[in-house]
């Protein structure tokens, strides 16, 4: 039985309250940010214009103001430069730009100097709460004073040493001056938010991964930068090791750039400012254009590493779901046991005494003398250059006539215990648990490759997939089509009555919005919609949704019956364009949900 599509509440976090301004034109908006603010338990004032904004900002202390770019009056970057230049002495709030043109606003003059973050719109709602939250808590941290105007004290308090990248004519970020562990500087947000024109991030000094990981991949667009290592402590994993290079060897950086600027370019915004790791990962697989490769590193826990600045634990983790939805392969490195007390695989394998668990055995050949019948260790027969049986006292000269050598036996050297096979034990290097052969689980090691499928999703985003391809995220649908699929699941429940909801995705839109223009693709996906919706007929539900994928929800019809009818469709909603937008469709029912 299908169960009727319902929207979950997210349940509010509780926090500190804030004092937050919101400064929006719109009222929807600026309605449905105060509700959402007000519920996690933050005091919350309203601006429709830049000057209320900036008599509001300049009369009441606030931490965080989010401040729309296009705001009537004076725009949200004329309020954030007026609040900064006449702070005097007050403390200046945690100001976020909220705008759907992040373009126009990253090309403007210190156009993201004057603001510590920017949210894109639409508005994902979960991470507006998130960030408010986080940024208010370094508000609460500075002093009160003023901040310069362009970066804050403390990015200048790390200076880059000279290199010969400074000469390329490149555009770098460096690390730790614009990204370590705790915040990112103007430069990393306006890199973080796709912003082409930089070309790699270069680290100065020695960084652990778990701190590469809070300062890379917990921002969304750095992961796609190349890794440029003059430490030479990060080893494979940074795409270039420079520590010995010099301005002779220019070529291996710029090949290094350009690779990654050409791929990089044809990375879809939705991996490219996707806020699951996942997507993170695969999206740096394809713009790296290498496989994910395990290689062996002795000191680490785990013995293996891989060519990318994320630890290997995490990347099995993440990698095994990838795996499972076919967008990576895998193939087989090595097996490595793991120490039950503490996970890691980093144990010694040796031969241990089965009585008191010792490995300091010795080895010791037996011999047996055929007259008297006597078998002991050889050392009891030896007397000098002489070989006498302790039993007899009789020379054996002849080996096969006087004696023979049987098998090695083990001695314990520690107890005394004799035995024809030692045990084999193992002690974990990192907390010295003992353990013996069979006890400890294995854990297998992997080198990734992307499928086609996974490089179909790098290059087109989750329509090639189709949206179901993950869990049905009803706030992500528009609430008509939730409304609309509300109805046709309880009718389905009822009476069997089939329905058919089609994902429409377009293969082309990147080719032809960087050829010709966003505004030529998106004029042309209307005009296909619009024809859909005539070749449909009445009773039928064509529907505009995010990013670029569409659907169109239709009654009394099952998947396979509906799937005969695309390519009529599609011939019908095409007509009359002035591109190909290379629809494409995929039919979903009921089961499905």
């Amino acid at each position: 039985m299908l169960n009727a599509p319902k929207i979950e509440a997210t349940e509010p976090r509780r926090s500190s309250a804030r004092k937050v301004l919101v400064a929006e034109d719109s009222a929807i908006t600026h309605d449905l940010l105060k509700l959402l603010l007000n519920q996690r338990g933050h005091e919350v004032d309203i601006a429709t214009d830049g000057l209320q904004a900036l008599e509001a900002l300049r009369s009441k202390d606030y931490d965080v103001a989010l401040l729309d770019y296009h705001l009537p009056s004076a725009d949200g970057l004329q309020v954030a430069a007026a609040v900064k230049a006449d702070s005097h002495g007050r403390r200046v709030p945690r100001l976020i730009a909220i705008t759907a043109d992040p373009e126009g606003l990253l090309s403007a003059e210190d156009g993201c100097e004057s603001f510590d973050y920017i949210l894109p719109k639409p508005l994902d709602i979960n991470q507006v709460g998130k960030v408010v939250e986080e940024q208010a808590e370094i508000a609460e941290a500075e002093p009160a004073q003023p901040r310069p105007e362009t970066e804050p004290a403390a990015e200048a308090t790390f200076v880059a040493k000279p290199s010969f990248l400074d000469s390329l004519g490149l555009k770098f970020l460096q690390w730790p001056q614009d990204i370590d562990a705790t915040r990112v500087s103007s430069r990393a947000m306006q890199a973080s938010l796709g912003d082409s024109r930089f070309d790699g991030i270069v680290i100065n000094v020695p960084a652990t991964l778990d701190e590469l990981e809070a300062g890379i991949w917990a921002h969304k667009g750095l992961f796609a930068l190349p890794v440029i290592d003059l430490t030479g402590r990060l080893k494979g994993r940074a795409d270039l090791d420079a520590s010995k290079l010099d301005a002779r060897e220019r070529g291996q950086v710029e090949r290094l750039v350009g690779r990654f600027r050409e791929r990089r370019a044809r990375l879809h915004p939705d991996l490219l400012l996707s806020e699951d790791l996942q997507d993170r990962l695969l999206g740096r697989i394809f713009v790296s254009g290498r496989p994910l490769n395990a290689t062996f590193e002795p000191g680490v826990r785990s013995w293996i590493a891989y060519n990318i600045t994320l630890d290997a634990d995490v990347i099995a983790w993440e990698t095994a779901s990838l795996c499972n939805r076919g967008l990576l392969s895998r193939e087989f490195v090595e097996r490595f046991h793991v120490c039950s007390n503490c996970g890691s695989e980093r144990l010694h394998v040796r031969d241990v005494c089965s009585r008191c668990h010792s490995s300091n055995i010795l080895e010791e050949q037996y011999l047996h003398h055929f007259p008297c019948g006597f078998q002991g260790p050889k050392s009891e027969f030896e007397r000098g250059l002489r070989v006498v049986c302790p039993k007899c006292n009789m020379d054996l000269e002849n080996v096969g006539i006087d004696y023979e050598q049987v098998a090695a036996m083990s001695l314990c050297q520690n107890c005394g215990h004799t035995e024809a096979k030692p045990q084999i034990g193992m002690v974990c290097l990192d907390c010295d648990a003992r353990h013996d052969w069979g006890s400890c689980s294995s854990r297998d090691a992997y080198s990734y490759q992307l499928t086609d499928q996974g490089t179909g999703y790098a290059e087109y985003g989750r329509s090639f997939l189709g949206l179901f391809q993950k869990p049905l995220r009803f706030e992500e649908l528009p609430r008509d089509l939730v409304l609309a699929l509300n109805d046709a699941a309880k009718k389905f429940n009822e009476d069997r009555t089939p329905f058919t909801l089609v994902n429409i995705f377009y293969k082309n839109e990147r080719g032809i919005t960087l050829e010709q223009g966003a505004r030529l693709f998106e004029e042309a996906r209307d005009e296909f919609i619009e024809n859909l919706r005539a070749a449909l007929g009445a009773g039928t539900q064509v529907v505009k949704g995010p990013s670029s994928y569409d659907f169109a929800l239709i009654p009394n019809k099952d998947p396979r019956e509906a799937e005969r009818s695309f390519a009529g469709l599609r011939t019908r909603a095409s007509s009359g364009l002035r591109v190909d937008l290379g629809a494409t469709m995929k039919a979903f029912g009921p089961h499905d949900f």
